[in-house]
């Protein structure tokens, strides 16, 4: 039987004082303080000739660019190009997505941003040793269903009915000789920390991993899953709530260690694929409503102000005018959005990275469909959030405005979820077939 190998590795990517956040509008200024160091981490696993690398960065996101770019790179600097980014989605990270009434992306930091991913998945193969890995899928939750009925409408709130993926993955890598490592899974959006905390952090994704790393005395690597729709039970909290909230979740992990159980790995497995997305055809009426929006938005920029106060208007602006010349095209001018689906293989056990802010939902059934399996989130890129089909009548902030503060200009539509599913089930399907040759 051909043996499991892996290796861990990281490295610091705090960013300067100074520098744009991401996750928020609002915002007075950039940073002003750095409270904990920000990384990225990297774990490369190998059986045989194959060999994949799932990278964890405490960011808000990477886009699809960024990764294109890092996988190139690996392939000519290390030989391969099968790697999964996965951002936690921090909002308390610097800007690194150009979303509409932020701020800049500091390009130079970005830069560094993904040497220092390429260095350390080189340095992860360095460290390769042989090992075993043993499972655990503990209970834990510490966000709940955001999505809050208000009326006839639906905001951001506390929806206790609402779904919520109760549990954590635990993926437990134990080497023959040498320390192990810890990658761990939970859906929870980390903003625990609101709009006005201007202080570097990684929220309780961050605290979570240093907590798991505290006790085993081993490398801990938190991947997020499919939060669109959970937030933690504390927000706009301090870091008080931020060291509870992932004291309590690295508790758990820590916890489900011990009791973790065997996974049988003599194949390894790695498939990606692009589906595109259908859009949401622009409205008949939006042609008038976008010209209106566009003239109100220049008249309140003329007023001048504060030159963090117009980063929303003018975002707004920057939105209604790409909405306007689409809504001018008339029928048919929506386009798509491309969107990656990539599948990992521990013999049985799948991690299936999702290029987006996924609904609970999808990580609930596609588990259960597909499982031993982990949904990550905001996985090689993030192109806003993804509803289920049935999330879409009700509206509110993650169907009707998010998009607004994304690159794209439209929402994707209800019968993405089918695709999105379909997608799913062919690469995992192949990828076990691969695996087992059947």
């Amino acid at each position: 039987m051909t043996a499991l190998r892996f290796g861990v590795a990281a490295a610091e990517i705090t960013p300067p004082v100074g520098i744009h956040m991401g996750g928020y509008w609002g915002r007075s200024s950039g940073a002003t303080q750095i409270r904990d160091a920000l990384l990225v981490k990297a774990l490369v696993c190998e059986c045989g000739a194959a060999r994949f690398a799932i990278a964890a960065v405490d960011l808000v996101a990477l886009d699809a660019a960024s990764v294109g770019r890092i996988r190139a790179r690996l392939e000519r600097e290390a030989g391969f190009a099968a790697v999964m980014v996965c951002a936690s989605h921090t909002h308390a990270g610097p800007l690194t997505v150009r979303f509409r009434g932020m701020g800049e992306v500091d390009t130079g930091y970005l830069q560094r941003v993904e040497d220092e991913i390429v260095r350390i998945v080189a340095a992860a193969v360095a460290a390769m040793r042989a090992g075993r890995l043993r499972y655990a899928r503990p209970a834990v939750q510490i966000g709940i269903n955001r999505r809050r009925a208000r009326g006839a409408s639906t905001g951001i709130g506390q929806h206790p009915d609402g779904p919520i993926v109760p549990y954590a993955h635990v993926l437990r890598f134990e080497a023959a000789n040498g320390p192990g490592a810890t990658l761990f899974n939970h859906a929870c959006h980390p903003v625990v920390l609101g709009h006005q905390n201007h202080q570097i952090s990684g929220d309780f994704a961050a605290a979570a991993a240093r907590y798991v790393e505290t006790e085993t005395g081993e490398p801990a690597l938190y991947i997020n899953g499919a939060c669109g729709d959970i937030n933690p039970r504390i927000t706009n909290g301090d870091f008080s709530d931020v060291e509870a909230l992932g004291s309590e979740l690295g508790g758990a992990v820590v916890a489900a260690i011990d009791t973790a159980g065997p996974i049988a790995v003599s194949a390894l497995g790695c498939a990606q694929a692009r589906v595109d997305l259908p859009l949401i055809e622009p409205p008949p009426r939006l042609h008038a409503e976008a010209e209106k929006l566009v003239l109100q938005l220049k008249a309140e920029l003329k007023r001048g102000g504060d030159i963090w106060a117009q980063r929303v208007p003018r975002a707004r602006l920057e939105w209604a005018q790409a909405m306007l010349k689409r809504a001018r095209k008339g029928a048919g001018a929506a386009a798509v959005q491309p969107f990656e689906i990539q599948v990992l293989a521990l013999g049985d056990m799948v991690v299936l990275g999702m290029e987006g802010e996924i609904f609970s939902r999808y990580q609930l059934d596609l588990e259960a469909e597909f499982g031993p399996a982990v949904l990550c989130g905001f996985a090689n890129g993030c192109i806003g959030y993804v509803p289920t089909a049935d999330e879409y009548s009700r509206g509110g902030y993650e169907v009707d405005e998010a998009y607004k503060v994304y690159p794209s200009v439209q929402m994707i539509a209800p019968a993405s979820e089918a695709l999105i599913r379909q997608g799913v089930a062919e690469l995992v399907a192949g990828v076990r077939r691969g695996i087992t040759g059947r």
